[in-house]
């Protein structure tokens, strides 16, 4: 072939695969989440903004096992220089992950992107109490994603055989007086507090603020829970093993527990609620109800989830995932994570008759969160990078205490000093 002719070829070619005049080209995503688990929805997420968006493809990640996980991967990443380009972090890592990536202009301020949108747009999507669960140092890092506080899950039928409703679950005594009576019955276990085998500190931190007390003090230098907080909490957990006969079970072994109703009492997070319904599919009946009331007052409820920010550093990219960001945030991809879960909407159009109205009407259980929105404070984040090495240090301290093998108090002070000394090293 002469090679003008060739020449001539491959111009033909490039002409081809060269995008039409006015035809953007695609922009490739990745995308890092958390749990396994939250595939469910996640999947439908980007099968919807992708329909919407076709010229956005949306590339996950392997999941994260935990926000523990997650935070380590992405500051990993972060040293090598492969960083996703849309990240949901844990509310209480977020704090580290901003002091991490912001000082290398590897995360985005979406502040300036919430303005340019406009206040009116702004007010109608989102509270100030949401907005300020991605907030740090005054700027906005993260759009919430999934919200959540922890709820109870009980079985009806367990419950009534033992002469008792969901009045007893309203305190700590009542639950472990029911759950005790459940395990002595001998055809179930009485409950599941899994706050040793949970993978973040989350439901240990609802101990804490559910019993009027603080993790740290406001500038975080110094352990707060060492007081009557901390006590109450650490002789509960020891008496859900003690008197209720507690088994040892993870997460994901309680809800199967739970569904195949062996468990009368799980305490978990509302994101579950989807799973329960699917996999109890008519068994038994089972319900929801409010965690526990708080031991005093003041008590208070962390709550957990994810916001998604931004750490692409391309200019395409970063539009892009801004538009991704707002979709997932948005009232419609708000009903797909909902629906999909069981978590609190993160967008206040989502609760609107066009949305999920008419389906929280209709399905109570579902809007047991909901309800303790007054009592939510946020999910505190330790200084520095301290955060998963505290909490891997915490829950082996826990689990002994759970176990017996250091008592109540001693326990406690095992993890006031741990946590001190590791939260000192990076303040």
């Amino acid at each position: 072939m002469p090679r003008w002719l060739k020449y001539l070829a491959a111009a033909c070619l490039a002409a081809f695969i060269a995008p039409a005049p006015g035809m953007a080209e695609t922009v490739t995503l990745n995308v890092q989440y958390a749990w396994p688990s939250h595939k469910r929805f996640h999947d439908p997420l980007a099968e919807a903004f992708m329909k919407e968006h076709p010229d956005i493809k949306i590339n996950y990640l392997a999941p994260a096992a935990s926000y523990t996980d997650g935070q380590q991967r992405i500051l990993r990443s972060a040293v090598t220089g492969n960083l996703p380009d849309v990240y949901y972090s844990g509310y209480n890592y977020l704090g580290e992950l901003v002091h991490a990536l912001a000082a290398k202009s590897e995360i985005s301020d979406l502040s300036p992107l919430l303005t340019a949108e406009g206040a009116d747009w702004v007010k109608a999507n989102y509270s100030d109490a949401i907005l300020n669960l991605g907030q740090v140092d005054g700027k906005q890092w993260a759009i919430p994603l999934t919200a959540s506080t922890p709820i109870i899950y009980y079985n009806k039928d367990l419950l009534a055989s033992v002469g008792a409703n969901e009045e007893v679950l309203r305190t700590w005594e009542g639950i472990i007086g029911a759950a005790e009576k459940i395990s002595d019955a001998g055809a179930a276990d009485g409950m599941s507090y899994a706050v040793n085998e949970w993978g973040d500190d989350w439901l240990w931190q609802a101990l804490i603020l559910n019993s009027g007390g603080q993790i740290m003090n406001p500038d975080k230098t110094a352990v707060a829970f060492g007081d009557d907080s901390g006590k109450s909490a650490v002789t509960l957990i020891r008496r859900f093993v003690t008197e209720t006969r507690m088994p040892f079970l993870d997460e994901d072994q309680a809800i199967q527990q739970f569904a195949a109703g062996k468990l009368g009492i799980y305490i978990g997070s509302t994101a579950e609620v989807r799973v329960m319904g699917d996999a109890i599919g008519g068994k038994f009946h089972f319900a929801t109800a409010p965690y526990p009331a708080p031991l005093k007052g003041a008590g208070g409820l962390p709550v957990g989830g994810s916001g998604a920010v931004i750490t692409a550093t391309d200019p395409a990219k970063q539009k892009a995932a801004w538009e991704f960001v707002k979709f997932v945030t948005g009232p419609a991809g708000q009903k797909i994570v909902v629906l999909g879960s069981g978590y609190m909407p993160t967008n206040l159009e989502t609760v609107k008759p066009g949305y999920l109205g008419n389906f929280y009407a209709e399905h109570k259980d579902w809007t047991t969160s909901l309800g303790q929105w007054p009592i939510a404070k946020p999910w505190f984040g330790y200084p520095g990078s301290s955060g998963p090495r505290i909490w891997d240090e915490q829950k082996a301290v826990l689990s002994q205490v759970m176990r017996g093998e250091v008592t109540p108090e001693a326990g406690l002070a095992g993890l006031v000093e741990v946590t001190a000394r590791l939260a000192k090293s990076t303040n």
